[in-house]
């Protein structure tokens, strides 16, 4: 069975790395959808992203990673979608989850299962991580180095 991980993966973390092998533990294979967030600011384009996206997974023949400019739901119903995974990080997080969950069953029939992160990658966002960048931290623990190396480049940093 296929599932999609959507999210807006401004930059992908590890720690949503992490949610895509656990799910490829349950599932036969993970579509990663790239989505426009209206309330983000983003740092790279829909199509770096998935170039960026593409290139971690490139070992994995049952990941694929798609762009989708729309609603959510209508993605699920134009390709048939059963089930979704999200990572939940915290309480905060599980409460959002269970509303979109709810929203999404609502709209379009699918079912969410929900990831929890492992203990080490529970505090990391891409937010976090943009903030701890862009202030002259280190954030190789927190991104995959082909993350690193193109945000290094694209902002003209050395690490």
């Amino acid at each position: 069975m296929k599932v999609i991980f959507p999210g807006s993966f401004d930059p992908l973390t590890n720690g949503h790395k992490s949610i895509v092998l656990k799910a490829l533990n349950i599932f036969d294979s993970v579509d990663i959808v790239i989505l426009n967030n209206i309330n983000k600011n983003p740092l790279f384009s829909l199509e770096e992203r998935k170039k960026i996206i593409s290139n971690i997974f490139k070992e994995y023949k049952n990941v694929d990673v798609h762009v989708y400019c729309g609603l959510l739901s209508e993605y699920i119903r134009k390709n048939n979608i059963n089930v979704l995974v999200r990572g939940v990080r915290n309480t905060l997080d599980f409460e959002a989850e269970k509303i979109n969950a709810k929203v999404n069953k609502q709209l379009c029939g699918v079912e969410t299962i929900l990831f929890f992160s492992d203990d080490s990658e529970d505090y990391i966002s891409s937010s976090i991580v943009k903030d701890i960048f862009f202030n002259g931290g280190n954030i190789n623990l927190y991104v995959d180095k082909i993350v690193l190396d193109i945000l290094s480049e694209k902002f003209r940093r050395n690490e």
